[in-house]
């Protein structure tokens, strides 16, 4: 459920700050939002739940809690450190964080995908997080294809 508030909080700031700023485009403000908030907020937020509640975390998608948690967790603050850079490096960095974010994004969208149909693992953590899994990735792309 955080993924998807960070995701509409990154739209809102996006589009205020292109309102009071009025400096590059709409497309630019609502992508660098994205990045900074999106996947800075949603790494930052990533890391706190795979490696400071590990138990709690893998509890609510229905799976043993291991030290592949942990790993996660770090992989996730790396991906958030470099969203939160994006503030204040440009260019091809947009993409270099992009690209990690959504491949494990969409990765981890098809592994809790073939849990719900192979496993039939409906719980809540592996079911509801499939939304933000598919919806920022796709939504970042489309952003940074749109700015060229």
């Amino acid at each position: 459920m955080f993924y998807i508030i960070f995701y509409l909080i990154a739209w809102i700031v996006g589009w205020i700050a292109h309102a009071v700023l009025q400096t590059g485009s709409l497309v630019q403000s609502l992508t660098l939002s994205q990045l900074v908030i999106g996947v800075g907020m949603f790494g930052l937020w990533n890391f706190t739940g795979h490696f400071l509640l590990s138990e709690r975390v893998a509890e609510s998608i229905g799976w043993v809690s291991n030290g592949f948690q942990k790993e996660l967790g770090l992989v996730s603050l790396g991906i958030g450190i470099s969203g939160i850079l994006c503030y204040w490096f440009r260019s091809g960095f947009w993409w270099a964080t992009a690209i990690p974010f959504s491949t494990f994004l969409l990765g981890a969208a098809i592994v809790h995908i073939v849990e719900m149909v192979k496993e039939k693992n409906f719980n809540p953590g592996n079911t509801i997080i499939v939304v933000p899994d598919i919806l920022m990735p796709v939504t970042l792309i489309a952003l940074l294809l749109i700015n060229g």
